[in-house]
């Protein structure tokens, strides 16, 4: 939060740690999960894991903060998608409000009814649904007048042309960060690493940043000493 200086939130984030090669970058498994349809396994991997993580924190007295998990784009036609989430949160009898679900903009990019209608479920269900890399390639103003989300993700790449002194650049994020207060969306802001950049986002209102200003991503462990904290 950038006004308080707390957490509010993270990311669960997919790592391979290999036997012999070390810690393995999604950007180098998860596009072949993706063609052979294993980013399913993946996806609920990950989910399962966030919801152990999230019970052990409730059941040591910590102050849970909600989690948000990525969805495949391919995952999202799945017709049991919804019940397996549902199945999958009950197990643990997580509160639906510390989950959250990170959908990547290009899901987006044609009208969608059945994406929507998922979405609409959700939100139903108290999950809180985000759209991820807003301004990476395919955003559109329609997006943002139809979807239903709660949190818009601006892409990192505003924050790198920030730091190249461009001048449209910023005018575009002000824009997006007023723009979606007026529409009753949260915006959190990605890659943010330098003051400079933390200074010009408080100076045009936003609230919430991520990015290695703040911290670079960590095991489990770490990040519950700094809840602790």
């Amino acid at each position: 939060d950038m006004i308080t200086g707390r957490i509010v939130g993270s990311e669960a984030l997919v790592r391979w740690i290999h036997p012999t090669k070390g810690v393995i970058s999604p950007v180098d498994f998860v596009p072949i999960f993706e063609g052979n349809g294993f980013i399913s396994e993946v996806d609920f991997y990950m989910l399962e894991q966030v919801c152990k993580m999230i019970r052990r924190w409730l059941d040591k007295g910590l102050e849970a903060k909600p989690v948000s998990v990525n969805l495949s784009r391919s995952n999202l036609y799945s017709p049991r998608i919804l019940n397996d989430i549902m199945t999958c949160v009950e197990r643990y009898s997580v509160p639906h409000d510390l989950i959250e679900f990170e959908i990547t903009e290009s899901a987006f990019a044609v009208d969608n009814i059945h994406l929507n209608q998922l979405m609409e479920q959700l939100q139903k269900n108290h999950f809180r649904l985000l759209m991820d890399d807003f301004g990476s390639g395919y955003s559109s103003l329609n997006m943002l007048k139809d979807a239903p989300i709660d949190v818009l993700k601006l892409d990192m790449a505003f924050m790198r042309n920030l730091d190249n002194e461009n001048e449209r650049n910023n005018i575009i994020v002000e824009s997006i960060v007023e723009l979606s207060k007026k529409l009753n969306i949260s915006v959190v802001v990605e890659g943010v690493e330098s003051e400079k950049q933390v200074n010009f986002l408080k100076s045009i209102g936003a609230e919430v940043i991520h990015g290695y200003y703040f911290s670079k991503p960590i095991p489990t462990d770490e990040y519950e000493k700094l809840i602790e904290e």
